[in-house]
């Protein structure tokens, strides 16, 4: 499940701005624009072809490095990555998210999606410390591509462990001093064992004084495990990490690899005392020569849309849009932003012209999985009940997955639906090995791990689907807790293994409300600019029973299954909710009457599972 907060203010740029605005990005889209292909990235670039070689080189060299780490020449890096170079200032700003623009000294900013990634880099001032920021989210990237889940301290000490990795004609320096190590210096150290407890809702990890201190020792505790005295060369960080993925817990693990926290907490004090700080060097990729890379010129209409697409990665739907529909009409016949306007009109919640769409896209390019998958998913015989469909027709829409599943290997989402298909056919083996699949794509979603866990208990395998449950539930927090111990709850009480009781992550004095969602949508402005958010649940199991209704302009929190086929990027709280199991956390006695708090939206699954009472 993937949790959001998610205010209805939806505040927009003042009108006197926007002609100004779309103007310089008028401009912009008219400059020459170029792109570079490497083995692995995308380079679109308003500077010369020479420049774009060389950013996509660094690029392939910096997952050289990965592969290094994880010995893995295959290592996964995420959703496919372009890279956006700006030849100066000027571009850079007028791109930028607005929020960002009062940063003058920025040099690169990195928008991770589920599926696409972009990052945005300065050209005149690429290079040194000016990466450090784009490299760390990458970094960000590559873990979640490969691990399960990893706790705070060693996701955020391997980015700036990494973000400041140095590339040089013949050589890559890794593991130079984080600019944070000065946070340190009139610092006490946290306790490793303090280290180790940190999670999103430690103040270490929110108070802004206190996150620096950490982030500082997180990149000091990874620096000491890969060059310190007495771990082996970074062999005990790798042994450690396997553990963690192995799903031992890390206090466990910890002991296990480097014993006793106290004496660890002395050695590495030591390290950090000292003047100097080890890098090792490491050659170049033999393997990448940057004059082997492609290059072409985009046309205008595609220069349009690789623009939009970018603003749209960066959260500036308006702006992307905008750019999407000038490209069609520029060009009629451009596929891909055929594929890109269906998903924001879908967004919107017009859903008979996003098919439109993306139906244009199929016609004039049968290859494209999104638009496909999009389809599918939105056919008359789908949407939030597609699996009370015939069997011929589930038949008809897992040979459609399959088909896009070849076209498009590394994207997860088909498999996660083909494992529902799959489940609600009968062949729980071929559910399984297309849910797990979805695992080894996206192994950062708990909600895969749920639903495997769930076709596992469907499968007679309740001892597996505990454990399953029991790790969601141990590492993440919010809905994707809640789901998971839900997963826990429905296994017979015998089967559950050892440990505590698992329980409900809720706000203390809340009321708990499940049932099935009569409505989810955006009412009417407010005063202040944004918009009511209206809720309306027709509770379980609760014969003469009224809906239960919310109207707020205030922040709730919603969380949503990883399973739901639009996933992350195309979420929307006005849109495509309604119909769905949905689970709402409320205040009975607010301030103006019952107040609504959370609400989780739940995926249909295959059977009637037993929903079990919420326990706080």
């Amino acid at each position: 499940m993937n949790p959001m907060r998610f205010s209805v203010r939806l505040f927009v740029l003042l009108a006197p701005l926007l002609p100004s605005l779309l103007s310089s990005r008028d401009a912009l889209a008219e400059q020459t624009w170029t792109e570079v292909r490497s083995p692995h990235f995308r380079v679109i670039t308003n500077g010369s072809s020479r420049d774009g070689r060389a950013v996509a080189n660094e690029f392939e060299q910096m997952r050289y490095v990965f592969t290094q780490r994880f010995q893995n020449e295959n290592i996964q890096s995420g959703p496919p990555l372009t890279i956006v170079a700006a030849r100066d200032q000027s571009t850079f700003l007028t791109l930028s998210p607005s929020g960002l623009k009062s940063r003058e000294n920025l040099a690169g900013v990195f928008f991770r999606g589920w599926e696409k990634q972009y990052a945005i880099i300065r050209l005149d001032t690429w290079g040194d410390s000016n990466q450090v920021v784009v490299y760390h989210e990458y970094t960000h990237s590559v873990l979640h591509a490969n691990a399960h889940w990893l706790p705070i301290w060693l996701d955020e000490g391997f980015a700036e462990f990494y973000a400041y990795t140095r590339f040089q004609k013949d050589r890559i320096y890794v593991g130079a001093p984080s600019m944070r190590m000065r946070s340190l210096q009139n610092e006490i150290l946290l306790p490793v064992s303090t280290m180790l407890e940190v999670d999103t809702r430690s103040p270490y990890y929110r108070d802004d004084r206190k996150i620096q201190v950490f982030y500082a020792e997180a990149w000091a505790l990874v620096h000491y495990m890969a060059f310190g005295p007495g771990m082996d060369n970074g062999d005990k960080l790798n042994k450690f990490f396997r553990l963690l993925q192995g799903g031992v817990a890390q206090p466990k693990a910890f002991q296990q690899v480097f014993g006793d926290p106290i004496a660890f907490d002395k050695a590495f004090s030591a390290y950090v005392d000292q003047f100097t700080f080890k890098a090792v060097v490491l050659p170049p990729d033999p393997k990448i020569d940057p004059k082997s890379f492609t290059e072409r010129q985009l046309t205008p209409a595609e220069t349009d849309y690789e623009l939009a697409c970018f603003h749209i990665g960066a959260h500036d739907r308006t702006a992307g849009k905008t750019l999407i529909e000038k490209s069609l009409e520029l060009d009629p016949k451009l596929a891909p932003a055929h594929e890109e306007l269906g998903f924001q009109l879908f967004s919107e919640g017009k859903d008979d012209d996003a098919k439109k769409e993306w139906n244009q896209a199929i016609a004039l390019d049968p290859t494209l999985p999104r638009s496909l998958f999009a389809l599918t998913m939105t056919a008359p015989f789908s949407g939030s009940t597609f699996l009370n469909q015939s069997q011929e027709k589930l038949e008809t829409i897992q040979i459609q997955l399959r088909h896009i599943a070849q076209l498009a290997p590394g994207f997860a989402p088909p498999y996660a639906e083909l494992a529902l298909v799959e489940w609600k056919l009968g062949r729980i083996q071929q559910a399984y090995k297309d849910g797990s699949q979805a695992e080894r794509l996206e192994p950062w979603r708990a909600g895969y791990h749920v639903l495997t866990g769930r076709i596992l208990l469907h499968g007679n395998q309740p001892a597996l689907a505990a454990e399953y449950s029991r790790y969601v539930a141990t590492h993440w927090f919010g809905p994707d807790h809640n789901e998971a111990v839900d997963l826990w709850q429905s296994v017979p009480s015998d089967k559950r293994g050892d440990g505590p009781p698992l329980a409900w992550d809720v706000p203390a004095g809340v009321e708990i409300a499940r049932g099935k969602l009569l409505d989810v949508s955006c009412g009417n402005p407010t005063p202040t600019g944004g918009h009511t958010f209206n809720v309306t649940l027709m509770p379980d199991n609760s014969a003469g029973t009224k809906p239960l209704t919310f109207a707020t302009d205030k922040g709730v929190r919603i969380g949503f299954s990883d399973t739901l086929w639009w996933g992350e990027d195309h979420f929307s709280s006005c849109h495509h909710l309604a119909g769905h199991p949905g689970v709402l956390a409320y205040k009975p006695q607010g301030p103006n009457g019952a107040e609504l708090v959370d609400l989780e939206v739940r995926d249909d699954l295959p059977d009637d599972v037993t929903r079990p009472a919420v326990s706080q």
